[in-house]
């Protein structure tokens, strides 16, 4: 494992925040299975490999009444991470240089354990270690995300991989792979010329994308000694052996033929079983990564996803609305994600609910906080009372939530706003920048780049 890790201390992986693995998203995808998932704003979270502390520090930043404890193997990444936790002075949070396979019970049970980009990047008896200690340091009612490179998609992404490692077999440190990579990316481009089979075109886009990302992407994602993806099925074996339930993707649109067209949902609609089911849309997908929770064998969650959990969940989403919103219509209005693409939102009181969320952000507020200033903007404008439509707008939130294009907690977050003549950054922010991030921590726990 050692020789594995060694590029980590050559050149730190850029770490930064990820929405998907924070309490509040975890604890709303526990609770809408009815489990007694940890209050986030109250919690223990352990986060496996978690390098500087880019994901781990901003939650510890938002939530002082949470603890946090991150651990990695590169001792220059933790001291990197330290420095800023010094300069923060955050007392919630600690990081420490650790091998998995020397960690033990010692460290406490936690709420919440988060290894993002781990499972997939280590030998096979650091991934055994890796569940065993999970299942031992969970809580009762704990939740574990895990995420790796998922079959049959990734294998596509591994053509790549195999050009790359072979342009750089004779490449020694980490910049020296990297110059090599990059070269070989170039001339691969150009070899590509006008080529119009499917795979020139996956290449040329896999290139484009590579070349706009940071380095450390291509360097531990494609050169890197270690990258295994495996089948949804033979992950979920795995984690079995180890007492661990699988619970959810933690973007739940992933889990329904319906999302990926009525053709799928009708050749895919005699599967009874849910986890053969889902491996089948893995298939139909060509899906290359997968963001799963995890829970222990013993909990118990329920087979259902519950909408009435779901209604009692506060509310905030990041949407831009259009210059013109028909109220009162069902006409589908495209409401702009942060990364370009839209979202239809149809239902009257959806609509007003979202202009409610967007002009008090980034707090996230029950409905019932929401709905008498959503319910004046629909009368103002002749729409029907909310009353009329609420479920059908429940239903269409919910849709919105698994696709990731709403936030949703169990409780509601409110994020101090100081009273200033002129905007400005959050000290967080400014720390990051002076740190020399290319993105920096929202209040939501997305990145935002930096121009």
């Amino acid at each position: 494992m050692t020789d594995a890790i060694d590029p980590y201390d050559q050149f730190s992986y850029e770490s930064i925040a990820f929405q998907d693995t924070h309490p509040r998203h975890l604890a709303a995808l526990g609770r809408l299975f009815e489990l007694p998932a940890a209050a986030p704003g109250n919690c223990r979270v352990l986060e496996l490999g978690c390098a500087t502390g880019g994901n781990l520090i901003p939650m510890a930043w938002y939530q002082p009444q949470a603890s946090f404890l991150g651990i990695d193997l590169s001792a220059n990444q933790i001291r990197e991470g330290q420095s800023m936790i010094d300069r923060l002075g955050l007392t919630n949070v600690e990081l420490r240089q650790g091998d998995i396979l020397a960690l033990g019970e010692e460290l406490g049970s936690f709420d919440y354990i988060v290894a993002h980009g781990v499972y997939s990047w280590v030998p096979a008896t650091v991934r055994e270690r890796l569940l065993g200690l999970s299942r031992a340091l969970l809580k009762p009612a704990g939740l574990l995300y895990l995420s790796f490179n998922a079959l049959p998609g990734w294998r596509m992404r591994g053509m790549l991989r195999d050009i790359l490692r072979f342009a750089c077999r004779d490449a020694g440190d980490a910049r020296t792979k990297l110059d090599a990579a990059y070269t070989a990316l170039a001339r691969l481009e150009q070899s590509l010329g006008e080529l119009q089979a499917l795979s020139a075109r996956y290449l040329r886009e896999e290139i484009k994308y590579l070349r706009s990302a940071h380095p450390s992407y291509l360097l531990f994602e494609y050169l890197a000694e270690e990258n295994h993806p495996f089948l949804f099925s033979d992950f979920l074996a795995d984690t079995a052996r180890h007492r661990l339930r699988y619970l959810c993707d933690t973007q739940l649109s992933f889990l329904f033929p319906s999302t990926f067209g009525s053709a799928t949902e009708a050749a895919l609609g005699d599967i009874a079983d849910d986890m053969e089911l889902e491996q089948w849309l893995d298939f139909v997908s060509a899906r290359n990564f997968r963001r799963c929770v995890l829970c222990r064998d013993d909990a118990v969650p329920a087979d259902e996803l519950s909408l009435d959990a779901f209604a009692e969940f506060a509310f905030g989403c990041d949407l831009t609305p259009p210059p013109r919103l028909d109220l009162r219509s069902d006409k589908a209005a495209p409401f702009r994600q942060p990364d370009g693409t839209t979202v239809d939102v149809s239902h009257p009181l959806s609509k007003v609910l979202l202009l409610e969320m967007i002009e008090r952000q980034p707090d996230l507020l029950h409905l019932q906080q929401l709905l008498p200033g959503a319910e004046q903007r629909l009368l103002r404008a002749g729409g029907k009372p909310a009353e009329q439509t609420y479920d059908l707008c429940l239903m269409e939130l919910f849709t919105l939530f698994s696709h990731r294009a709403l936030s949703a907690a169990p409780d509601p977050a409110y994020f101090k706003q100081e009273q200033l003549s002129h905007p400005r950054a959050t000290a967080l922010a400014r720390a990051q920048v002076a740190a020399g991030h290319s993105q920096v921590a929202t209040a939501r726990h997305s990145s935002l780049d930096l121009d």
